[in-house]
C-alpha cells in the first residue's frame, strides 16, 4: 500500500463535510461536491452508485498522477466479502474512457460487503479503508418522470386553488414487484424564488398541493431516496403550474339574480293584468 498519511487525513475531512448518512457505505455515493472539491493527488475512488439495486458502477481518477490517465492505466479490483476465504477479483467490465467499471446483476449482491481498490504499474495499489460499501447503502434512484398537474378546486372567492400533481416512478426503479422501495418529496415555488417548500415524503405517486395563488406561476420538482436511508436522487425536471386571475364573483351573480328576478317579475305584471281584462 502506498497511500500517504496526509492524502488520508484529506479524504477524511472532505468526507466529513458532506452531508452524508453515517451508514456504511453512504459516504461512497458518487457526489458533485466531491466531484469538484480539491480531490486526493493520489489515484482514488469518486464514488460508486446503484440506480436499480441490481447494478452499479464505480468511477476513478488518477489524481495528480498524469503518467496514470492514459485509459487502461489503472485496473480495479474488488473484494466481494462472502466468506473469509474471498479473493480480490479485477472489474467485471470496463468502461476505460471514462475510468468506469460496471457491475451486471451476476456480478451484484445486497447485503453483502464489497471493498474496492486500484492497481497501478507494477502492481501497486491505491486503498482505502473507506472504499469499503454494501449496495443498498449507494442506491441514488433516478428521478420521476412524467409529472403532471389537475386543478382540484378553487375558493370562493377565487384568489387561491389546489391542485393534485402526478407522476411515474423512475423506470429504473422496479417498485411494482416491491424489489425498491423508494419515497418521494415534492418541493415547489413561486418562479424565481429563492427557497423551496418541501411537502412531507411519502411513497405514493400523487400529492395535492393547497393555497396557491391565482394570476402567480410555481415550480414544481420531485427527487426521490430509498425508505429508511437519507440520500436523495437528483431532482426530476420541473413543470410550471399557473392560473389566472378569476374576476370577482360578487359582481356577477348579484347582477345576474336582478336581471332575472326583474324578467319575472314583468311576466307576472303581464300575466296578471291579462287576468283582470277577462275577468271585466
Amino acid at each position: 500500500m502506498t497511500v500517504s498519511h496526509s492524502s488520508n487525513l484529506l479524504l477524511l475531512l472532505m468526507i466529513s463535510s458532506l452531508d452524508w448518512s453515517s451508514t456504511p457505505g453512504s459516504a461512497f455515493l458518487i457526489d458533485q461536491d466531491l466531484v469538484t472539491s480539491s480531490a486526493p493527488a493520489e489515484p482514488h475512488f469518486i464514488g460508486c452508485v446503484s440506480r436499480d439495486q441490481a447494478t452499479f458502477r464505480c468511477w476513478w481518477s488518477p489524481g495528480a498522477f498524469h503518467n496514470l490517465s492514459s485509459p487502461g492505466a489503472l485496473r480495479m479490483f474488488y473484494l466481494k466479502k462472502e466468506s473469509p476465504s474471498s479473493e480480490w477479483k479485477e472489474c467485471p467490465e470496463y468502461n476505460h474512457p471514462n475510468r468506469e467499471c460496471f457491475f451486471d446483476t451476476n456480478h451484484t449482491a445486497v447485503w453483502t460487503p464489497y471493498c474496492v481498490q486500484l492497481r497501478g504499474q507494477n502492481n501497486i495499489t491505491y486503498f482505502n479503508e473507506e472504499d469499503c460499501f454494501t449496495v443498498e447503502n449507494i442506491v441514488h434512484p433516478d428521478p420521476p418522470m412524467a409529472l403532471n398537474w389537475t386543478l382540484l378546486n378553487v375558493s370562493p372567492s377565487g384568489l387561491s386553488y389546489d391542485v393534485i400533481v402526478s407522476w411515474d416512478p423512475p423506470p429504473t426503479a422496479d417498485v411494482s414487484m416491491g424489489w425498491m422501495r423508494i419515497e418521494y418529496e415534492i418541493q415547489y415555488r413561486e418562479r424565481n424564488a429563492t427557497t423551496w417548500e418541501a411537502l412531507e415524503k411519502q411513497s405514493h405517486t400523487q400529492q395535492t398541493i393547497y393555497g396557491l395563488h391565482t394570476g402567480k406561476e410555481y415550480e414544481v420538482h420531485i427527487h426521490t431516496k430509498m425508505k429508511g436511508f437519507v440520500k436523495f436522487g437528483e431532482f426530476s425536471d420541473s413543470i410550471f403550474i399557473k392560473m389566472a386571475e378569476i374576476p370577482h364573483k360578487d359582481s356577477a351573480v348579484p347582477l345576474t339574480l336582478v336581471l332575472t328576478f326583474g324578467i319575472v317579475g314583468i311576466l307576472i305584471l303581464i300575466i296578471m293584468i291579462i287576468v283582470s281584462q277577462q275577468q271585466r
